[in-house]
């Protein structure tokens, strides 16, 4: 028994110091998330988000996932074509027995630069900083060194030398994105990003240095109509984070309902579709757009070697987008399109 726990806290030691960050199986819902170059992306002047996961719940306590953000347009129509994206992010995860917890928050901006002159062609540069807060609840673990010999008792003092239960960083991310809209029922998104640029210190322990692996980005997405309401949207992400990759690709099927209406009244459109992310998940995930609104909601199926724990239960995630105009755009401004997502 003592060795079963000496294994598992060997375990968790590892999971700790080659941490790797979060991720959503509808990475395209949290573009501030994704790349701080797609911090003001849209047709409309304003978006907010909200996203939220669980996972694992079938083999432990489930690691909880919660996200906002709103993000706008500047300055568009002061700059000819170009424009400025402003946005703020929050998000809270919460992992395991011992309530794992990083509470982040961030401020992005990105600078959109139009290639054509017509508003359909841009490249934009973007950077996020962001104030976040890492706890632990030490007082929720039981270590090896607290096995009586017949059960472990938390009245036995552990030994461990854990001493930052809470503590806070700043953290830096910057991207690049290009997009392409050659038509209205077509459009091309590509994006590089890397987070955590200063590598801050994720140790447990005083005096101990753990810096934070930096996270490289890479994603791209494509809609091409195939009939007047059916269009194929594939997408797909690349992250590199330390040892630690994923490939997530798949694509939906979008079936619009009334978009003869045009941008004025929103549009009405169903999806369904799959990602896959090699070697873990398969990811079924269904959509709607309401108007304004776009609600959508994906589950995992784990495929990986915990599926005989898992029973091939993996994480459930919900999105919810609302896009509008508050302002008005100077007379003479130019047209700005964004690809959907």
């Amino acid at each position: 028994m003592k060795n079963l726990f000496t294994i598992l806290l060997i375990i968790g030691t590892l999971i700790s110091a080659k941490a790797q960050d979060n991720h959503f199986s509808m990475f395209y819902n949290s573009p501030q998330y994704l790349n701080p170059a797609m911090t003001g992306l849209m047709i409309e002047d304003i978006r907010a988000v909200a996203q939220y996961r669980s996972q694992w719940q079938s083999v432990t306590v489930p690691y909880q996932t919660m996200m906002a953000a709103v993000d706008g347009q500047i300055l568009k129509g002061y700059l000819r074509d170009d424009f400025v994206g402003v946005g703020l992010m929050m998000y809270n995860d919460k992992a395991g027995d011992a309530e794992f917890r990083n509470t982040h928050v961030a401020l992005s901006a990105s600078y959109n630069k139009d290639l054509s002159g017509g508003g359909d062609h841009y490249l934009s540069a973007g950077a996020q900083i962001g104030l976040a807060q890492q706890a632990v609840n030490f007082n929720n673990l039981l270590f090896d060194s607290q096995f009586d010999g017949e059960m472990l008792n938390p009245s036995i003092a552990s030994g461990e030398n854990l001493t930052r239960e809470n503590f806070m960083y700043l953290d830096m991310s910057a991207g690049l994105a290009w997009y392409y809209l050659p038509s209205a029922k077509t459009n091309f998104y590509a994006g590089f990003a890397v987070s955590h640029m200063n590598r801050p210190n994720m140790s447990l322990i005083d005096g101990v240095e753990n810096p934070l692996y930096m996270k490289w980005v890479g994603h791209a997405g494509i809609e091409f109509a195939l009939t007047d309401g059916l269009s194929l949207v594939p997408r797909g992400v690349f992250i590199k984070q330390g040892p630690h990759t994923e490939l997530n690709i798949g694509g939906l099927m979008k079936f619009g309902v009334n978009s003869q209406l045009g941008d004025d009244y929103g549009q009405t459109a169903f999806y369904f579709g799959s990602m896959y992310r090699v070697g873990d998940a398969a990811i079924a995930i269904l959509k709607i757009d309401l108007n304004r609104i776009s609600f959508s909601v994906s589950y995992d199926f784990n495929v990986s070697a915990l599926d005989v724990a898992s029973q091939a239960n993996g994480g459930f995630e919900i999105g919810l987008t609302y896009k509008t105009w508050i302002f008005d755009a100077p007379k003479g401004s130019g047209p700005v399109g964004c690809p959907t997502f």
